[in-house]
């Protein structure tokens, strides 16, 4: 297995590259720079060039990291053939590689395509990391991580009502959480009565608010609520599939 490879993947782009970032840095134990940090997108790069520069030694520094964005090729998406490297080529890269620079590949899916030649060369010779969503006490202890940055802080009713409001999905808390930074101005305290103003309701919790006004027989309540979600895109057939399935837990 070679030690200088390494694939993460996850569907939450965010935490896959918060968790590049972290070996990274652990990796060259100093800031990143333009001579020890490159970081490619395969979407716009040749696989030639991301070959060339792992052969290439580091540059006024003894070690160099670089960083392959949306790795597709170790997944069952379809892109355009003007861009989809040649998988004998890098399935060759992945079994001869053993230079010194560490290649991480970043996917952005909750799961490989184990069915391709080049991912089970990469299972083989690489190492694998896969970032799962955070539970809610982490994403709790990550909001508040942030809030700190911010020299801000949260009431714990705020923050339980916070997660209540949004669920636990990271992008949606990202959001919502730069969204309150801002209207809170200078004020360094979330309370609840900010959350009430400010935090709209994930689909998940809209759904559950659906399926109780069915549930009580308040119809007008209901019609407006799906009204209001056809404003925001989503598609009917999906509501009723959320539904149906609210009803299936009750």
């Amino acid at each position: 297995m070679a030690n200088n490879i390494m694939a993460i993947y996850g569907e939450v782009p965010e935490l896959v590259e918060k968790k590049s970032n972290e070996i990274v840095e652990s990796y060259l134990n100093e800031k990143k720079d333009d001579f020890n940090y490159v970081k490619y997108n395969l979407y716009d790069t040749s696989f030639n060039q991301i070959i060339e520069e792992a052969l290439t030694m580091p540059f006024i520094s003894e070690k160099k990291a670089i960083v392959v964005k949306n790795a597709f090729i170790f997944t069952g998406e379809k892109v355009s053939k003007d861009i989809q490297p040649n998988n004998e080529q890098v399935n060759e890269f992945l079994e001869k590689y053993d230079g010194e620079n560490f290649i991480i590949f970043e996917v952005y899916q909750n799961k490989l395509d184990e069915r391709k030649k080049i991912t089970k060369t990469l299972k083989k010779t690489s190492k694998l990391t896969k970032v799962e969503q955070m539970s809610e006490q982490e994403i709790k202890k990550w909001i508040k991580n942030k809030l700190h940055e911010n020299f801000k802080d949260i009431k714990q009713d705020a923050l339980d009502l916070f997660i209540e409001l949004t669920g636990i999905n990271f992008n949606i808390v990202s959001q919502e959480l730069e969204k309150i930074i801002l209207f809170l101005g200078e004020r360094p305290t979330i309370n609840k009565k900010d959350v009430e103003e400010i935090i709209n309701r994930s689909l998940e919790q809209n759904v559950f608010l659906l399926t109780e006004y069915i549930q009580k027989g308040e119809k007008y309540k209901a019609i407006q609520l799906i009204k209001d979600l056809i404003v925001m895109k989503e598609e009917p057939i999906k509501l009723l599939a959320l539904i149906t399935s609210n009803y299936r837990l009750y």
